[in-house]
C-alpha cells in the first residue's frame, strides 16, 4: 500500500515558487526549499523527482497565479488602451517599493536558466509570446474602437511593448535606481499615447 500524502502538490509548488523567485535556481538550497514547503526531502523527491522538475512546477505555479493576475485584464474581450496604460503606470509607482527587487520570476528564469536548459526555455518562450499576444489583443481592440490610429501595426507595437515590459522587470531585479525604471516607463507611456487618434 502506498504512503498517504499529507500535502497538496499545488500548495508546495507555490511555496517553492517563492524560494526560487527570491533566490534563483542555483541559490535555492534543498534545505531552504524543504523548510519553505513544510515537507520532508523524501516527499519532495517522491513527488517531483528532482530539483529541475520542482523548478518547472514552480514556474507553472507562477504562471497560474502571478501572470494570470497581471495579464488577464489585457486578455479579456473588453481589453483596451486604458488597461495597458494602467499596467504600465503601476510600474511607475512600484519601482523601488518593497518586493519590486524580485522582478519577474519568468524574466529571472530567462537570464539564469533559459540559455542552458530546454525545459526552462519552453516556459520563457511561452511567457514572452503570451505577453506580446495580450498587448496586441488590447491594442487591436483599441484600434477597432478608434482609440488609436488605423495605420498602427498592433502586432509590431504589442511586441515592442512586451520587450519594454520584460526589460523593466530585469531592471527591477537588478535593483537599478527607481528613477531609471520610472523614466523608462514614462517613455513607454508617451509612446503609447502617440498612437492615439
Amino acid at each position: 500500500m502506498g504512503r498517504h500524502k499529507n500535502y497538496d502538490r499545488e500548495m508546495i509548488a507555490q511555496k517553492a515558487m517563492e524560494v526560487f523567485w527570491r533566490d534563483g535556481f542555483h541559490g535555492a538550497s534543498t534545505q531552504a526549499l524543504v523548510e519553505a514547503m513544510g515537507v520532508n526531502r523524501f516527499s519532495v523527491y517522491a513527488e517531483f523527482g528532482n530539483k529541475q522538475n520542482l523548478y518547472e512546477a514552480a514556474l507553472a505555479a507562477y504562471e497560474k497565479t502571478v501572470v494570470d493576475h497581471h495579464f488577464s485584464p489585457l486578455e479579456s474581450p473588453q481589453a483596451g488602451l486604458a488597461d495597458i496604460e494602467a499596467m504600465l503606470s503601476g510600474f511607475v509607482w512600484a519601482a523601488g517599493e518593497p518586493g519590486s527587487e524580485l522582478g519577474c520570476f519568468m524574466c529571472n528564469c530567462a537570464t539564469e536558466r533559459a540559455p542552458y536548459d530546454p525545459g526552462s526555455q519552453v516556459f520563457v518562450h511561452k511567457h514572452v509570446q503570451r505577453i506580446g499576444a495580450a498587448l496586441t489583443h488590447a491594442l487591436a481592440n483599441a484600434q477597432q474602437a478608434q482609440h488609436i490610429r488605423a495605420d498602427v501595426d498592433t502586432v509590431q507595437q504589442g511586441q515592442f511593448l512586451a520587450t519594454v515590459l520584460l526589460g523593466l522587470f530585469v531592471l527591477l531585479r537588478a535593483q537599478v535606481p527607481a528613477n531609471v525604471v520610472r523614466a523608462a516607463t514614462e517613455v513607454a507611456l508617451l509612446q503609447l499615447r502617440q498612437l492615439r487618434t
